[in-house]
């Protein structure tokens, strides 16, 4: 029999790094070549400029073959005339031909409707309403394990299929080609090499494990183990072309954890048998790891490695069942298996034999493909009635014609929906004269502000709602906004008729895409394709007698200009960033097409505001060169918490850390969890205080901030962890230091170092973005360790010294205080209403 196979991913090729979806596609085909059936595989072209070499495929005698549109694909599978369809991805059955006379298999492997759950960008309705139309197209439904195939049972039934006396589900796992011969046993010298890692999706959370690992691996004083993650970016997110990062193997190393690009797929399995002895596939519980199945799990258990895993897991019932690993429920399970693992190698080798018999006996692809083998034998065609939920759906274009203007009657129906809208909010809404309320709009990661964009906005409404009589905040949250009052933040909620009024996400997604911006900032460009935004704006304008509009970010500003044509009004927009010049420096592969749109869209937003805000002098000459006026740009820093530093007092940290008086405190504060936190906090533990200790100096490192090691790896490093409020640490130091060699953004916490008093000490990287003259309110040094170790051995060596730069540097951020911000913010208000 001829199989088409329609996938989401292009044809699977071992010299590159390839998606899970190719590689599941991949043992699909085989297994049914294997069984004598012929195979035709065709993925949407929109994918063709990750394909590879097609080796793979003339091996097993596999036509590829691409398709543009649902016109395509319908020719193609009338040219090849079938006898059945396997579909990998839900969604690929809309580009389907309505009425098919022969067999159609789906492969639902992974649970997308939980997946959703997690990611804000999927539109959670679009997908339910997606599943229960065309889920009756399909005849049988593939499944990766016992607990998706009960989850499915209950989609089916309300897609109106009748499953009373057969359930057209089959258990088909992720499957693989067993490997041979387990890996080398860790030696004497190099230990154990734990690996883990791959793509980072929003419902893995690993953090506390990886940190629990890393932690148990260095409290082994004979150093036998160490952690190797292999990451990066999902293949099809626009950032990573197949042969990047895997294909050089950039590696990262702090203490005994490795980060390692993501490796060509050949590569990959090669460097499992031959560096590394245990997987690790650990998370945090939630609903989609539940109901999940790993190929992470799976490459390691195929090149012999036993594997960790959570007990919640339904993979861990196999791995039990096998002795192939080790099952935890937590970590501090974790931090007591692993030494009794260091301490005893010889189980390693059944274990690892063990892997190996998991892999033949359970997920060996020529088994796993039978249920559909068999179902091709004698297709069944199950009784499908009316959905038991019934749903509207309409592609998107149905009923687009273009017009005389260029614009199709559905994006004519929205301006005139909205415009509508305004006249009759403006007709029903509240008659109190207005008040100067602000409305601030932006994106939806501001509650809780815990990254430095958050911070900011959170921070300029606080301020801000001192001054005028409430400060509204409206989000990508279709749901909820915010108000300020008085410093203090409350949430209200829209109406359900006006949460109604918006478009699918998938569709404002689509249409993003169209432009060609990079996905992980597509979102910052949502309100360009979303009416929506519009809507609410004159909802909470009209109902709370706003006024003044700031936009953070270019994108926001356009619901803000339709709000002042319709009710009047004043727009700001802040620029955290020049948006078009941040994209080009960090996509190097954004199209010539998309950076021409947002740098175009960019600077007629800015053109049309009343005042444009920057964060940096360089930001505004940038603007300023490229058209915008200079009349209207203006740069207004980053503010700090000046009140929260005069009001808090010094921790008795020698206590609280057992630190000796007589040791000089040195202070860094930051997330560990990003990389260049993390190797600052290395460079000043295994460069800069060696040298100081053979100058004489005794000094301790104060590493302040979240999401760091359970115990340090460094004696003369302490991490505090996350604190309540970093004042009172910041206060107790000697000396701030920051030896940054890479990262972005403005600095902030040399401004929390500032409103502390501290001497400063910094790279040129790591105060980027603070105008400051070196030797006066900060000493700034070369991007080497013994140059900057000399400059605190200085400043120590001259106190005075050291206390004149403290000086200067709260003389520095004395106007930046939030609250002078906020008047900043008002006093460009004031000159616009002028």
């Amino acid at each position: 029999m001829k199989v088409l196979l329609i996938a989401h991913g292009v044809f699977f090729d071992p010299d590159q790094v390839v998606a899970g979806n190719s590689v599941r596609a991949y043992y699909l085909a085989k297994g049914l070549v294997d069984a004598g059936h012929s195979v035709v595989y065709i993925y949407p072209h929109g994918l063709a400029p990750y394909a590879g070499s097609t080796a793979a495929a003339e091996a097993l005698n596999i036509p590829v073959r691409t398709y543009s549109n649902p016109e395509q694909l319908a020719a193609i599978i009338a040219w090849e005339s079938p006898d059945a369809l396997l579909v990998a991805y839900w969604e690929l059955l809309a580009d389907l031909p309505e009425h098919l006379d022969i067999p159609l298999i789906l492969d639902l492997v992974a649970p997308r409707i939980l997946e959703a759950l997690f990611q804000q960008e999927r539109d959670l309705q679009h997908e339910v309403m997606g599943m229960l139309k065309y889920y009756p197209r399909a005849d049988l439904f593939l499944v990766g394990n016992e607990r998706q195939r009960h989850l499915l049972v209950s989609w089916l039934i309300m897609a109106g299929i009748d499953c009373r006396e057969h359930v057209p589900v089959a258990v088909v796992p992720i499957c693989t080609q067993p490997g041979e011969h387990r890996p080398s046993p860790p030696g004497e010298e190099n230990g154990f090499c734990f690996v883990s890692g791959g793509v980072s999706w929003p419902w893995r959370r690993t953090e506390t494990w990886f940190e629990a690992l890393a932690q148990a691996l260095a409290r082994d004083e004979r150093w036998r183990g160490r952690l190797e993650l292999l990451t990066g970016s999902y293949i099809y997110a626009g950032d990573s072309r197949r042969k990047g990062g895997g294909q050089k193997g950039g590696t990262e190393s702090i203490g005994l954890v490795r980060t390692r690009s993501l490796l060509p797929y050949a590569r990959m399995q090669e460097y499992l048998r031959t560096h590394c002895h245990i997987g690790v596939e650990l998370a945090d519980r939630n609903i989609e790891r539940e109901y999940s199945q790993s190929f992470r799990a799976m490459e390691f258990l195929r090149s012999g490695l036993p594997l960790i895993c959570n007990d919640y897991l339904q993979m861990a019932d196999l791995v039990h069942k096998y002795d192939a690993g080790w099952m935890v429920r937590s970590p501090q399970d974790l931090c007591a298996l692993i030494p009794h693992i260091l301490d005893s190698p010889e189980q390693w080798t059944a274990k690892a034999d063990n892997a190996l018999r998991l892999v033949q006996e359970e997920f060996d692809y020529s088994r796993c493909v039978e249920p559909i083998v068999a179902f091709l034998r004698q297709p069944y065609r199950p009784d499908k009635g009316p959905a038991v939920v019934q749903v509207a759906w309409s592609q998107e274009g149905s009923d687009r014609e273009s017009l005389p203007n260029g614009k199709s009657h559905l994006e004519s129906w929205k301006n005139n929906l909205v415009s509508l809208t305004g006249k009759i909010l403006r007709k029903i809404g509240p008659k109190a004269k207005a008040q100067e309320n602000i409305l601030m709009v932006t994106r939806a990661d501001i509650v809780p502000p815990d990254h430095g964009a958050a911070v900011k906005i959170d921070r300029t409404a606080t301020a801000l709602s001192r001054y005028v009589p409430k400060v509204y905040l409206l989000t990508d949250d279709r749901r909820r906004y915010y108000t300020y009052f008085q410093g203090a933040r409350s949430e209200q909620r829209y109406p359900f008729w006006l949460r109604a009024l918006a478009p699918l996400r998938s569709l404002v997604r689509k249409r993003a895409r169209k432009k060609e911006i990079p996905e992980q900032d597509a979102f910052l460009y949502y309100p360009l394709f979303d009416f929506s935004y519009i809507l609410r704006t004159l909802y909470i304008a009209l109902g709370h007698s706003v006024r003044i509009y700031q936009a953070e970010f270019p994108g926001y500003a356009r619901p803000c200009l339709w709000a002042r044509s319709l009710l009047g009004g004043v727009v700001l927009l802040a620029e955290h960033n020049v948006e078009y010049q941040r994209l080009r420096d960090q996509n190097p592969n954004l199209s010539l097409s998309g950076y021409e749109f947002v740098r175009r869209t960019e600077l007629m937003l800015c053109k049309q505001v009343d005042q444009v805000i920057t964060v940096s002098n360089e930001d505004k000459q940038r603007l300023i060169h490229d058209g915008v006026p200079a009349g209207q740009t203006h740069y207004i820093p980053h503010g700090v918490d000046l009140e929260g530093f005069e009001e808090s007092e010094s921790l008795d940290l020698g206590s609280l850390y057992a630190i000796s008086q007589d040791e000089t405190l040195l202070v860094y504060h930051g997330t560990y969890l990003y990389p260049p936190n993390m190797e600052a906090v290395q460079i000043m533990a295994e460069e800069i205080i060696p040298l100081l200790r053979q100058w004489g100096i005794r000094a301790q490192l104060l590493a302040v901030g979240p999401h760091s090691p359970v115990q340090s790896p460094w004696p003369d490093v302490v991490f505090t962890g996350s604190v309540q409020q970093v004042a009172p640490y910041l206060l107790a130091a000697d000396m701030a230091v920051v030896p940054l060699r890479q990262g972005g953004g403005t600095r902030m916490k040399i401004l929390d170092y500032f409103a502390a008093g501290l001497p400063v000490v910094s790279t040129a990287k790591g105060i980027e973005g603070i105008e400051v003259i070196n030797g006066q309110q900060a000493v700034i040094v070369e991007d080497t360790g013994q140059d900057f170790a000399r400059a605190i051995k200085s400043l120590l060596d001259d106190p005075d010294q050291a206390a004149r730069i403290g000086r200067q540097g709260r003389v520095f951020v004395q106007e930046l205080d939030w609250k002078i911000i906020g008047q900043k913010y008002l006093q460009l208000v004031e000159r616009s209403s002028s």
